[in-house]
């Protein structure tokens, strides 16, 4: 097995549980330890999505090992078609360690459950065209 494979079949056991952190979430949206759960399952998945493009560009001869490099070179490859919601959930990965605010935090939350959570399901459905 490839380490490509590997990080796929890790990004989407990750996937699975985030999948349900949401779900837990939406159902329960003022309970402190969803709040925990969906940031922790967040923020394994995200790390796990750009490994996986790190991985799959230096399959294709690109290399880069910054997050915010390899999601740039992703855009500008066409392997994701919105750079800015990658960042934007780059940034939300950093934050969500260092935030106490809960107005701010709820923000991110509601990103995470809504925006962020759509756009890891259209990675996690192309890499089951790419990996078959």
């Amino acid at each position: 097995m490839s380490r490509l494979e590997e990080r796929i079949e890790n990004f989407n056991r990750a996937f699975e549980i985030f999948n349900n952190a949401v779900k837990a979430y939406n159902q329960e949206k003022e309970n402190i330890l969803m709040h925990m759960a969906l940031v922790q399952a967040y923020e394994v998945c995200f790390e796990l999505s750009w490994k996986v493009l790190k991985d799959y560009l230096a399959e294709n001869g690109i290399l880069v090992y910054m997050p915010k490099e390899v999601i740039k070179e992703a855009f500008n490859k066409n392997v994701i078609e919105n750079g800015q919601i990658w960042i934007d959930m780059l940034d939300a990965r950093n934050a969500t360690s260092h935030e106490y605010k809960m107005d701010k935090i709820n923000l991110i939350l509601k990103k995470i459950s809504s925006t962020y959570y759509e756009e890891l399901l259209k990675f996690s459905n192309w890499l089951a065209g790419i990996n078959g």
